[in-house]
């Protein structure tokens, strides 16, 4: 039986070009998959740049990326990033047919932060997808590059008509370098050097992220005055391999299943645990302002499991853990990692990557608020008995007693 309005998918080569017409019909659900895996655990970011026909980023707020996950008209939009392991794997979901029309290339874009560069992927593609049917795919490795911190790997661009195209660049520099490439300028924390006649008004874009990487680091969150909410993200996230097998290696396995959560104590006085184990998920409109968007009990949620402080003015000191609930013996196979996002967009990462073989139950970051600020401190504090223990340490005065899910 024929199939119509389908094509098979095509697999593309560096400096390839097809019309998008040769591809797919559709312009209005398209997906750009990128994916690199590498050897160690890398700090990587990918970002698709829309630009106008001179190649400039005249808007800024077509770049989406981590601190801007979304265009005014929802025509770019990107996903919460999948792990596996050292693969990272973001898609941009795309309608061409609502982009502005100064916007007319958008190209996809991968950086490096830290010591390790583009020459050490182990396997990488970019992937383009329409309604759950692969349309094209360019696959790559580090072979081809050398000291590279930044990748233009391919683009969407229209020239008459929409094409599709694989660039497959290796560029200096980390996303700092790709916004100036591209006309645009990143805030600072201290103005730089006037020019007194500039040829151009470059966008500028914050493209701060921090990650704590010892325990005891900090960073502070600014909590300005105003009327409206200002929310916290918190984000765990691990890997999902199964890591308990039966016998002799044999027999089903489950995947790991964390749970996020926090101990909390409000301005008031008020106390409490918000956590999957009891069904403990908050409230969002009431006390403690605090909600937990779900228990991923099967590790298939790309997006782990999120806790949202909608009103951090009323919270006098929060810690936040992870606990294993089964699946895994200790945290050192599941790579945990704790990513919190301001209400100005700025991102800290926490990773558990120092684990005590013995525990099962983590905090993984302490919330102190200090005047019209909250100071985040990385913890990374393993308990052998669990939510007790760290009651106890934090000094919370919590009744506990055996629970289950």
């Amino acid at each position: 039986m024929a199939s119509y309005g389908r094509r098979p998918m095509k697999s593309f080569i560096a400096g390839q070009k097809s019309t998008l017409a040769a591809l797919t019909s559709d312009l209005t659900s398209l997906e750009v998959s990128l994916s690199l895996q590498f050897e160690q655990a890398v700090e990587l970011d990918f970002s698709c740049f829309g630009v106008d026909d001179k190649g400039t980023l005249s808007d800024d707020r077509y770049l989406i990326f981590f601190n801007q996950t979304a265009s005014p008209c929802r025509s770019l939009v990107i996903q919460d990033k999948q792990h596996n392991g050292n693969q990272q794997t973001q898609t941009f979901t795309i309608n061409l047919s609502t982009l502005p029309t100064n916007i007319q290339k958008l190209t996809f874009t991968a950086t490096l932060d830290g010591a390790a560069t583009m020459a050490q992927i182990q396997t990488g593609y970019l992937r383009l997808s329409s309604q759950g049917q692969e349309l094209a795919r360019f696959e790559f490795d580090g072979s081809h590059f050398k000291q590279e911190k930044a990748l233009l790997i391919g683009d969407l661009y229209l020239k008459k008509e929409w094409r599709f195209g694989i660039t497959a660049q290796g560029f200096n520099g980390g996303l700092s370098a790709l916004l100036a490439y591209f006309g645009g300028e990143e805030i600072h924390d201290s103005p730089p050097p006037a020019n007194p006649v500039p040829a151009k008004k470059p966008s500028k874009l914050n493209l701060s992220k921090i990650t704590l990487e010892k325990k005891g680091d900090s960073q502070t969150i600014s909590l300005q005055k105003t009327s409206a909410p200002q929310p916290i993200k918190i984000n765990l996230n691990w890997n999902s391999g199964s890591q308990k097998k039966g016998l002799f290696g044999f027999g089903s396995a489950k995947a790991p299943d964390l749970d996020l959560g926090c101990f909390v104590r409000m301005n008031n006085g008020q106390q409490g645990v918000i956590q999957p184990l009891g069904g403990n998920f908050g409230e969002q409109f009431e006390e403690p302002y605090i909600l937990l968007d779900k228990d991923d009990r099967s590790g298939s949620a790309h997006d782990g499991e999120n806790l949202t402080v909608y009103r951090p003015d009323l919270i006098d000191f929060m810690v936040v853990f992870a606990m294993i609930y089964e699946g895994a013996d200790d945290f050192s196979s599941v790579d945990g990692r704790l990513t919190i996002k301001d209400p100005h967009g700025n991102e800290t990462l926490i990773q558990l990557n120092a684990p005590d073989p013995r525990a099962r139950f983590c905090v993984a970051a302490a919330f102190k608020r200090n005047g019209s600020q909250f100071e985040i401190t990385k913890e990374e504090r393993y308990f052998n008995q669990g939510h007790k223990e760290a009651d106890e340490h934090y000094g919370f005065g919590f009744k506990w007693s055996a629970g289950s899910k």
